[in-house]
């Protein structure tokens, strides 16, 4: 049995690792039997030499030709690895045995940017196998891959679409989309942003991709699969995943966050959201003892989202969680712990007719014109509140890869966003 992973191959303008590791899988199957489901390994979502969605793939096969698997993979990334992409530096490993030391790589992976030497001397130190090119990052998340350990883990389906058509408009048929989302939510999600009313599973680029069905039942998304009507697909892969689990969120403290890594934190809320122009919205954090601050932000992309946001008042106790760039944390959801009661000072109520109370004068307090009962002065009335206690998400057009979509998240006080 060896493990084979591979990252770092797509680029901006198009290819994909997926792909390539599908096509690699297709081509070994003559030399040996593919063991389980291959993982797709999201990693970092800061890390800033990412081309799209940082991810990495790692499967399991048995064969009695190592040497002749080594060659064909090599051969499959060089052709389909886009090597003029500005941050595409592919790497390969391949493993008879993983190192039990990459369970923990793999966990920094997620939360650290990590520098090529390091995966280098793993590689010399157990003696794996290896190619690395330009400046050889993918071996990073190559090895990541290797490591990964789901705890939590989902499942998604990707198409990919026939050579012929790739760079062309795709062609799915939307209103098949919107009623296999019926058929199969909420077992699958961000298919479609009911409130933005998009179709949201396929991309826009020029990437071999025709769609991807993310879920937590291999059988749904082939049920889901075949309600799709769409151009035709050169085929389609099940990998299992660590996308929407929150594999990628740090409980933290405010006044202790790092750059670049993704936290679930614990506050007040110190100001009143405001916002800036694009429609970004942006507010204070303050840790209850008054320690630290971090500047939390709902950018325009979360689009109704920012409703939710806007909703927020200070003193409200909140958890935020997303990651943190240039001291601010870019929301990916938040739970409402408590509100904060707000105030106003108003004219009394008749406790006769129910109706507002006039002033009677400067000095003189309030009287009902109609009923004659007097009262001293203004009193302190609630002001209803527009947000409730529990969890709020952006929406499915806003969600990170990692991000645990709250239809997941049983048996709390959730308000999932579709």
């Amino acid at each position: 049995m060896i493990t084979i992973a591979v990252d770092d191959t797509d680029s901006e303008e198009g290819l994909c690792t997926t792909y390539l590791a599908a096509v690699m899988m297709k081509r070994l199957g003559s030399l040996g039997e593919i063991r389980g489901s291959p993982r797709l390994v999201r990693l970092n979502p800061c890390v800033q030499f990412k081309t799209r969605g940082n991810a990495a793939i790692a499967f399991s096969l048995h064969t009695d030709r190592p040497e002749e698997t080594k060659e064909v993979a090599l051969k499959t990334l060089m052709e389909l690895s886009d090597f003029s992409g500005t941050n595409t530096n592919p790497g390969l490993v391949v493993a008879e045995e993983v190192p039990a030391e990459l369970g923990r790589f793999y966990r920094r992976a997620l939360d650290e940017v990590l520098e090529v030497g390091e995966a280098e001397e793993i590689i010399e130190r157990h003696g794996l196998w290896s190619r690395g090119f330009k400046n050889r990052r993918g071996l990073i998340g190559a090895l990541a891959a290797m490591g990964a350990e789901f705890p939590d883990e989902t499942y998604e389906l990707l198409a990919y679409r026939e050579q012929r058509r790739w760079g062309t408009s795709r062609e799915i048929d939307e209103e098949s989309v919107w009623r296999a989302d019926e058929l199969t939510y909420p077992g699958t999600w961000d298919t479609v942003d009911h409130h933005n009313k998009k179709v949201v599973f396929a991309p826009h680029s020029k990437d071999p991709v025709l769609f991807g069905i993310r879920g937590e039942n291999p059988e749904l998304l082939r049920f889901a699969l075949d309600s799709i009507r769409s151009e035709p697909f050169e085929m389609a892969v099940i990998f299992r995943t660590n996308q929407g689990t929150d594999a990628h969120i740090n409980r933290g403290e405010i006044a202790g966050v790092a750059e670049n890594r993704s936290y679930r934190l614990r506050g007040l809320v110190a100001e009143e959201p405001g916002s800036i122009e694009g429609g970004h919205l942006f507010f204070p954090l303050s840790s209850e003892d008054g320690r630290g601050g971090i500047s939390c932000a709902a950018f325009e992309p979360t689009k109704n989202f920012r409703e939710r946001v806007r909703a927020l008042a200070p003193g409200d106790l909140i958890e935020v969680y997303g990651a943190v760039k240039k001291r601010t944390l870019n929301i990916e959801k938040m739970e409402v712990v408590r509100l904060a009661e707000r105030k106003v000072l108003k004219a009394p109520i008749c406790p006769s007719c129910k109706r507002s109370m006039k002033s009677a004068g400067r000095g003189q307090g309030y009287r009902c014109r109609r009923c004659r009962t007097k009262a001293e002065g203004k009193v302190e009335v609630a002001l209803p509140r527009e947000i409730e206690p529990g969890f709020y998400e952006v929406p499915p057009s806003a969600r990170r890869h990692l991000s645990k979509p709250l239809i997941r998240m049983r048996g709390e006080k959730v308000h999932p966003s579709r």
